[in-house]
């Protein structure tokens, strides 16, 4: 009997890289592994985070499709980061495909021309495609540029209330303060700097973003303003590509909006929108079946 194949879907991105192995239509495995982009690649960083990852599975994959950020579909450099992972993984480069992570997103959702994509999970991004597979954007520019509303930004709104109670003399000692402390270790000047630059990219300081939505759930007044804020942000940019696009329906997903408060804030900001969580690894994992059989 003729076992069926064992498929992976990657989905890499700056916090994380989340991998799910499919065998007969079934997830058997899953895990979570270091952050991996595009322009890690060739770089201490990126070179570890495919050993982690490398050493994480536990089987090979027959066939594997992968979503990563900063990557366009035929590019050189989707090419090279093609090369890299097969190498990774031990899977014949011909029964491996890439694609934007954005793209892969989008495919979990919705079909072509069905509506908008707005992602926020680190950073933040409203995306569509159309029946022709051209593309609107709005926001995912990273975020030393933009990126508002989602996971980074959220963070480093906190850490803007707890650095102006420092600057005006005071110790930090709000519901926010508390659930950021709990999180760096403390609210001193030293531990903030030393958490916030400590490690490069946008991670770090993500990793705040739960802290808000536990503080806005305990009463704390400025999270629950920006938890507000950052809602009105996300809606900017779906609204900024509904103009180009047309009155599509918003599809919402991504990992800031597992907070049911940022979820419930988008709803009011705006009217409509679905909140919807889906495994993008796996999806992946089915998609390179339904590309390579099985």
């Amino acid at each position: 009997m003729t076992r069926s194949p064992l498929l992976l879907g990657l989905d890499a991105g700056g916090s994380g890289t989340k991998w799910t192995l499919v065998r007969a239509g079934q997830s058997v495995a899953s895990g979570r592994t270091a952050p991996f982009t595009a322009a890690l690649l060739g770089t201490p960083a990126g070179d570890a985070a495919l050993a982690e990852l490398g050493a994480a599975l536990p089987g090979r994959p027959d066939a594997a499709h992968a979503g990563v950020p900063g990557l366009s579909a035929g590019s050189d450099r989707a090419a090279q980061v093609a090369a890299a992972l097969a190498g990774t993984l031990r899977v014949d480069a011909a029964h491996l495909s890439l694609e934007g992570d954005l793209d892969l997103a989008y495919r979990s959702h919705l079909s072509p021309g069905a509506g908008v994509l707005l992602y926020a999970g680190t950073g933040s991004v409203a995306y569509h495609v159309g029946r022709a597979g051209e593309v609107v954007r709005a926001g995912g520019r990273g975020y030393r540029i933009g990126d508002d509303g989602a996971g980074f930004s959220l963070g480093r709104a906190a850490l803007r209330v707890l650095t102006a109670a420092i600057d005006r003399g005071q110790e930090p000692d709000s519901p926010l303060a508390r659930e950021v402390r709990a999180v760096t270790g403390g609210t001193d000047w030293d531990t903030l700097r030393s958490f916030t630059y400590g490690d490069p990219g946008a991670s770090a300081v993500a990793r705040l973003a739960p802290a808000v939505s536990r503080a806005a759930e305990a009463g704390d007044a400025e999270a629950s303003h920006l938890i507000e804020e950052a809602a009105q942000s996300l809606a900017e940019l779906a609204r900024r590509v509904q103009e180009q696009a047309g009155p599509l329906p918003v599809t919402a997903t991504g990992g800031a909006l597992r907070s049911p408060l940022l979820a419930a804030a988008l709803g009011r900001a705006l009217p409509g929108v679905n909140v919807q969580q889906r495994d993008h690894a796996e999806a992946a994992a089915r998609y390179a079946g339904a590309q390579f059989g099985g």
